[in-house]
């Protein structure tokens, strides 16, 4: 958003004194919530003021330590508001996985005996791996709008908050790790240094596709608002076909270029690979980073056309 856009929305019909209380009001406001940034009412170019920022276009790297460290405490923020007065807040985002893996265990293996090796952690690899893609969509769709009022208040780049909210997710998977690492023990799977070198290289690619379609879609959703629910039954279909519920070897031949079509099926393939196998898939590993690339590509294309409307949309 330019400062032009910015200022015009304080100075609608409004004196100068009445305009410079809003704009103090809107600055004060900001670091009420955001402490940590070093933010300062007066001259719009000075040095501790967050100024627009868009993606291709450069940054002083005060600029950017300020990016960084509004994303940081957007993220704490949320985290501590999603744990807040929870006494199992950490373990109310493993129930969800848990109770559906139980439920397709005993479906799959219990009542139509269908045999597969080391299923539980097959399920359980997917089914956390999808929460963190199913959240992070569904999350990024209104991440715009639930923080109108932030917006509107002050300057900042807009596109911190799909980053903060794909942190969040990321945080959320992350401490299910130890959690899957107890099961693919209990299996007597192998963990090795493949283990930890392959979450440290598939965690980015999930990243940066989410980011992607986050980018895409918090944008998108301002101007057309049945994006969401477009989104939801997008999503209850793509769940069963990615190598969630069955692998992919059980596929027959022609439907698994299909499947490969599918962002989500390199990724998973190569969290199957860590926790089954403890192995690295190159390949899934490298076409997860190509789609991840090419979502990124036009996600950064939408926003920065869309963005610059943002103020008149919310």
């Amino acid at each position: 958003m330019s400062h032009r856009h910015s200022e015009s929305a304080f100075s609608c019909g409004l004196g100068g004194e009445t305009i410079k209380s809003l704009q103090l009001a809107a600055a004060l406001s900001l670091h009420m919530q955001f402490p940590r940034l070093r933010l300062r009412y007066g001259d719009m170019h000075s040095e501790n003021q967050l100024r627009p920022f868009s993606f291709g276009h450069g940054a002083s790297p005060t600029s950017v330590a300020q990016y960084v460290d509004l994303t940081v405490t957007l993220t704490q923020k949320e985290i501590k508001i999603r744990y807040k007065n929870n006494f199992l807040g950490y373990f109310w985002s493993l129930v969800n996985p848990l109770a559906s893996a139980m439920i397709i265990f005993l479906a799959i293996q219990v009542i139509l005996h269908v045999e597969m090796e080391n299923y539980v952690v097959f399920l359980i690899t997917g089914l956390f791996a999808w929460q963190w893609f199913n959240n992070y969509l569904i999350g990024s769709c209104t991440v715009f709008l639930s923080n109108s009022s932030l917006i509107k208040k002050c300057l900042f780049p807009r596109f911190v908050l799909p980053i903060a909210l794909n942190l969040q997710d990321t945080f959320h998977y992350a401490m299910s790790i130890p959690f899957i690492l107890g099961f693919v023990i209990y299996h007597h799977l192998p963990i090795g240094p493949a283990t930890l070198l392959g979450i440290l290289a598939v965690m980015p690619a999930q990243f940066l596709l989410l980011l992607g379609f986050g980018l895409i879609l918090s944008s998108a959703n301002l101007f057309l608002r049945d994006i969401e629910r477009i989104v939801m039954i997008l999503l209850n279909m793509m769940f069963y076909v990615s190598p969630i519920l069955y692998p992919i070897d059980l596929v027959p031949e022609p439907y698994r270029v299909l499947l490969w079509l599918n962002p989500m099926t390199s990724i998973l393939e190569a969290w199957h690979g860590i926790f089954l196998d403890g192995t690295l898939r190159w390949n899934s590993i490298a076409v997860a980073y190509v789609y991840a690339a090419i979502a990124l590509f036009f996600g950064i294309l939408v926003y920065r056309s869309l963005s610059s409307r943002f103020a008149e949309a919310i």
